[in-house]
């Protein structure tokens, strides 16, 4: 290990030059700090967390005057609502009594480095350094240790995360939604902001001390967490609902495809529709879309009591696993839409192919299984040769579909989309929409499934009809 000396006068200089209220005398911690060195561990970096509960984290970073503070507190309990506060340890070590009150209140206080710098310029010593002090103030006066770590900026560096390993700490935190407070924008234009952007495992970073609208945002925030069935807690409770639990490598099936160019004399399997007289249809869904557009497609479902086949993006999955997972949990079946979105009959066999792969990788860890080894191509389009490349690959059923909704185009009221669909219905279709933002989907939907559930439809997953067919049980 190597030893740092510290000027316990030269800290009793920073706690006087930074506070504003009279100077209080403060022991220093202590006089020599051994410098763990690094084995090349880091710790983790969270930005978001993957959960299926809806919860969102509130984070502050840094401590403004004292009057602010109890405002502030005060909204917050007003509100109902809990928060994690990133503090500065020279601050926690002027005002230990204010941070127990923060406390108190049921909130949680984190580590915020010692003096606020910028970590972009800090060696691994002085990383150490800014953090290590912090625990021990926090340790001597609030009598515990901080398990998180964030910088002001909320930027998150090698050394930040080398060093909160070697103080075993549990990660070092970032942010996934930051309004730039510091811009000061009206209470209003910061919770607009938020609101673009929440879901569920989100972590909002906000600061105490630059913009006094601050106070005024937490109301506003309750109140569209409240519109959207959000939880706004501290970050402990948001990361403590976490389900991913394996890396990738860790799943059984994570390489059920892969690239496999001898596919000329390969058998694909097309499947479009059911061949039935039994009055059942299935309803499909592709794409991607915002929390808020797939959980209401998921409201409609569950009222409804239908369960579905979704066709999933893989580059839109890996921005928001958790609503992948959120899919699987309520009943419903996962399959491959491709990574990109490109028309795969346009593709070279190798771009293809890697394409698959990338896709199963995303959902297989999104889900922590992997997904059903479906494949339905962009906009529909296929060939033989493409088809006979896609199940080269591991693929076992192109799953098609024969009705096309066409609620993909923004131009469509919900009632062209039912128009559409409705006098198309037949037994054994497949209907494909859309989980997109902007459309009228949502809209449609209940009016399509009632009409149809009264003319005596029931619904069906396409693995449901897929197995059946493959049992030789087609229900004729």
């Amino acid at each position: 290990m190597k030893q740092l000396k510290i000027c316990g006068l030269l800290l009793l200089m920073f706690l006087a030059g930074c506070q504003s209220t009279p100077q209080k005398t403060i022991q220093p911690i202590d006089s020599t700090i051994e410098i763990k060195e690094s084995d090349g561990t880091m710790s983790d970096s969270i930005s978001h967390a993957d959960i299926i509960k809806p919860k969102v984290a509130l984070t502050f970073n840094g401590f403004a005057d004292n009057q602010t503070m109890e405002l502030l507190l005060k909204k917050l309990d007003e509100s109902n609502m809990k928060a994690t506060f990133f503090l500065e340890g020279l601050r926690v070590a002027q005002e230990p009594e204010l941070v127990r009150d923060i406390l108190k209140r049921g909130h949680e206080v984190q580590n915020g480095t010692l003096s606020f710098p910028d970590v972009t310029a800090l060696d691994y010593d002085q990383t150490y350094e800014e953090i290590y002090l912090t625990n021990q103030i926090f340790e001597e006066h609030l009598g515990y240790k901080p398990k998180y770590v964030r910088s002001r900026s909320g930027d998150i560096t090698d050394n930040m995360r080398l060093a909160a390993a070697a103080l075993d700490m549990n990660a070092v935190i970032g942010l996934s939604i930051n309004p730039l407070d510091r811009k000061m924008q009206g209470a209003q234009e910061l919770v607009d902001y938020i609101g673009k952007y929440i879901d569920r495992g989100s972590i909002i970073h906000l600061n105490t001390y630059i913009n006094p609208a601050i106070i005024d945002t937490i109301p506003l925030l309750a109140q569209l967490a409240e519109e959207h069935d959000y939880t706004i807690t501290t970050l402990s409770d948001v990361l403590d609902n976490r389900y991913l639990t394996k890396s990738l490598e860790e799943i059984a099936g994570y390489d059920a495809i892969k690239p496999n160019l001898n596919y000329e004399n390969i058998e694909p399997h097309l499947y479009y529709r059911k061949e039935t007289s039994k009055k059942e249809m299935a309803i499909t869904f592709d794409d991607w879309a915002h929390e808020q557009q797939v959980k209401d497609v998921l409201e409609v479902l569950k009222k409804y009591n239908i369960k579905s086949t979704f066709f999933l993006i893989g580059s839109g999955v890996e921005k928001n696993p958790q609503l992948a997972k959120l899919i699987l949990e309520e009943g419903h079946e996962v399959a491959s839409h491709s990574y990109y979105h490109l028309d795969v009959t346009k593709m070279t066999p190798e771009e293809i192919q890697d394409d698959l792969v990338k896709a199963h990788k995303a959902l297989t860890y999104a889900l922590q299984e992997p997904p059903i080894l479906y494949f339905r191509p962009a906009q529909g389009i296929m060939d033989e040769r493409t088809a006979k490349v896609i199940t080269a690959a591991g693929i076992k059923t192109i799953a098609m579909y024969d009705i096309a909704s066409f609620d993909w185009n923004l131009d469509y009221s919900a009632q062209d989309i039912y128009d559409r669909v409705i006098s198309r219905a037949a037994p054994g279709k497949v209907i494909v929409m859309h989980i997109l933002d902007g459309t009228k989907t949502v809209e449609a939907l209940p009016l399509i499934i009632e009409k149809l559930q009264q003319d005596g439809y029931s619904f069906s997953k396409m693995s449901t009809w897929i197995e059946e067919d493959a049992n030789g049980d087609v229900n004729k």
